[in-house]
């Protein structure tokens, strides 16, 4: 049987391996964090951003004028387009781009989404939605492809991996007046 200094001693003895070992491990980690991180660029500015980007010039160029020209008298035009708090943002629950409607100069409303089937609307609105799942799906959901989640659980493993590093690295100097 081992006597305390004597496992103090072991474990003293292989601090340095352990030390490596989690060394590896939080790069390997932070190589997970890094593709991640870019991946989240490609989909939050090359999807998402673009179709919020084409939506909002269809919206004040071509869907504005359509309704203006169907809905429109002198006496309240002309239209605009307002958009919501939640136009534009990522979120799990409130993120997209359906909070926007087209109003006439009194302030009525002339035009929501979902008031007809326009194409366009319904593309552009249903990539961005697609984005907005890729990038924030919980990983309670059933569902581990949501890169947001993916890189918090990523960063807090990275830190717990550092704090036993950073104690198993102190152990050595700890350990050595009781060896």
């Amino acid at each position: 049987m081992s006597t305390p200094a004597e496992i103090l001693g072991g474990m003293s003895d292989i601090a340095d391996e352990q030390t490596e070992g989690l060394d590896s491990s939080i790069d390997q980690v932070q190589e997970q964090i890094d593709d991640y991180t870019e991946e989240i660029d490609g989909v939050e500015n090359g999807m998402a951003a673009v179709a919020e980007s084409d939506l909002t010039a269809y919206l004040n160029g071509t869907k504005l004028a359509e309704v203006e020209a169907d809905m429109g008298d002198p006496f309240n035009t002309p239209f605009s387009v307002v958009y919501g708090g939640n136009y534009g943002t990522i979120d799990y629950t409130t993120g997209g781009i359906t909070d926007f409607r087209i109003i006439d100069s009194t302030g009525n409303t002339m035009y929501n989404y979902g008031d007809d089937s326009d194409a366009t609307i319904t593309s552009l609105v249903s990539d961005y939605a697609f984005a907005n799942d890729y990038l924030t799906r919980p990983l309670t959901s059933g569902a581990t492809y949501g890169l947001y989640p993916n890189v918090s659980a990523l960063t807090s493993a990275k830190n717990i991996l550092q704090a036993n590093r950073n104690k198993i690295a102190a152990s050595k100097t700890s350990f050595e007046d009781y060896i």
